[in-house]
């Protein structure tokens, strides 16, 4: 409009649409902008974070919304991405966060859910794994309001107050939370994945932090800059691991000098968790176990080889490993069985109920209050799971579990490209590590009273790979695509 009026008094607008004025308007507002919040932002705090943070955050998500909702696939990489980088946590006014991998997770999955119905094709793809996965969220969302019809209702609803200092309720919705979201996160990949391009960004994702991680817990370098740092937790080491020895023993298409790099870098991890921190059992015994499991498929030979080298080793030093290692942790943890039995003995089996559990967190309550002043979590992943959802819970919970190593087992020789196939046995080397590490701490599913809601950092890339792992079930061969012999 402005336009035609100046032509119409004879001024030539030409100039000025060659000049793409409206572009420089915004590049000057914009810049104007960036002036106002990098001087007033600094200044101002909202709930402890300054403006600055708060305005990088709202600026990512933005982003990451309109990306996620263009493709759903990239909602994938950012959940892995925010759990690696992100520390930016949501304040509940209480002595626990919310971690930013956990709203970026729910808010993709949302995004998932709705895509389905808005396309009127709410549908998963078929598999063993999906009835007890559903079953399992189920059980974890009703185990709640059944928590609170208990005997002993004092302890529970708006009674009673955990160590956290949190009102009961809200702990175990932040509990349910973690139990429904991260099978959630499995099932969305196992169903959203179709390309191969995007499994050779994932691993691209897990293998690239594998060296400043490194550095970082070495105190040799620091990777921190407002609410962005770089941080993976004790099941990194596990997934390095599979990842790269995966690809190294399994992918017929990598030419010695790429194999090299990728077990030495396992070897590294391995070396620094078994040396370094040997006393944290969590922090290396699950990637021990995900080389083995990985060495006995690839070579009989080679497995009992590095069966024979571990024994060595630990014959040549074994005053060390006993005096150091296996006595520092029967100081620190020998009351573990302790607890077992009484979680599982005494309170699931006589004082909540055996069946269905005490509801997410529910057994602590009956712990401070039959035993004051000894009251543990268990740090274990199937007893805390067996309290929580009783008997009926924790068998649909192993069901799904043995269902996923089955698919993955089932179809590790049937891919379609040498990287898929060493893609699939190293998830599938990774999941049996973190079954071994369920049994030395909450890695899977965060406990609210131990690791807590921010856990969801750690467990959540572990489930992501598992559904990767999954998904590859569409891109398996039909007998027509096999090689004829």
């Amino acid at each position: 409009m402005i336009g035609e009026t100046l032509r119409r008094v004879g001024i030539d607008t030409t100039p000025l649409y060659q000049f793409q004025w409206t572009k420089w308007i915004l590049i000057l507002v914009a810049l104007g902008v960036a002036a106002y919040i990098g001087w007033n932002a600094p200044r101002t705090f909202v709930l402890g974070r300054n403006g600055f943070e708060w305005f990088l955050v709202l600026l990512l998500f933005v982003i990451a919304m309109v990306l996620v909702f263009a493709r759903l696939e990239l909602g994938i990489l950012a959940i892995v991405i925010t759990s690696f980088f992100v520390r930016f946590t949501l304040p509940t006014g209480s002595n626990t966060q919310v971690p930013a991998s956990l709203l970026v997770s729910g808010f993709v999955v949302g995004a998932w859910l709705l895509s389905m119905f808005l396309k009127r094709q709410v549908r998963l793809m078929p598999a063993g794994y999906v009835m007890p996965a559903l079953i399992f969220m189920l059980i974890s969302l009703l185990s709640v309001p059944y928590s609170w019809l208990l005997l002993r209702p004092d302890l529970f609803g708006h009674g009673g107050v955990g160590r956290s200092g949190l009102g009961f309720s809200f702990v175990q919705i932040g509990g349910v939370t973690l139990m429904i979201l991260l099978p959630l996160v499995m099932l969305m990949a196992a169903n959203v994945l179709k390309s191969e391009k995007w499994f050779h960004v994932l691993f691209g994702i897990v293998i690239a932090v594998a060296i400043p991680e490194l550095l970082m817990r070495l105190g040799i370098a620091s990777f921190n800059f407002a609410g962005l740092a770089l941080r993976t937790g004790a099941s990194y080491a596990l997934w390095v691991v599979a990842m790269c020895v995966g690809q190294a023993f399994f992918n017929s298409s990598l030419k010695i000098w790429q194999r090299v790099p990728l077990l030495a870098l396992s070897a590294i991890w391995i070396y620094y968790g078994a040396e370094l921190g040997g006393t944290w059992f969590s922090g290396w015994m699950p990637a021990a176990v995900a080389l083995m499991f990985l060495a006995f498929f690839r070579s009989r030979k080679l497995f009992f080889l590095l069966l024979f080298v571990g024994l060595a080793i630990f014959s040549l030093r074994i005053e060390y490993y006993i005096a150091h290692i296996w006595d520092d942790a029967i100081r620190m943890d020998s009351n573990r069985f302790e607890i077992w039995q009484v979680i599982i003995f005494d309170l699931t089996l006589t004082k909540t109920n055996f069946l269905f559990g005490a509801g997410p967190a529910g057994y602590l309550p009956f712990y401070e209050r039959y035993y004051p002043g000894n009251a543990w979590v268990s740090h274990n992943n199937y007893v805390d799971i067996f309290a929580e959802v009783g008997l009926v819970g924790f068998s649909v919970f192993l069901w799904m579990l043995f269902s996923i190593f089955k698919t993955g087992f089932g179809q590790r020789n049937e891919m379609p490209t040498p990287f898929l196939k060493a893609f699939n046995y190293s998830v599938l080397a990774g999941f049996v590590g973190t079954l071994f590490a369920m049994g030395l701490g909450d890695w899977h599913i965060p406990f609210v009273y131990n690791i807590g809601i921010p856990g969801f950092d750690f467990a959540v890339y572990g489930w992501l790979l598992t559904g990767a792992m999954l998904a590859l079930q569409s891109l398996k061969r039909t007998p027509t695509d096999a090689p004829q012999s």
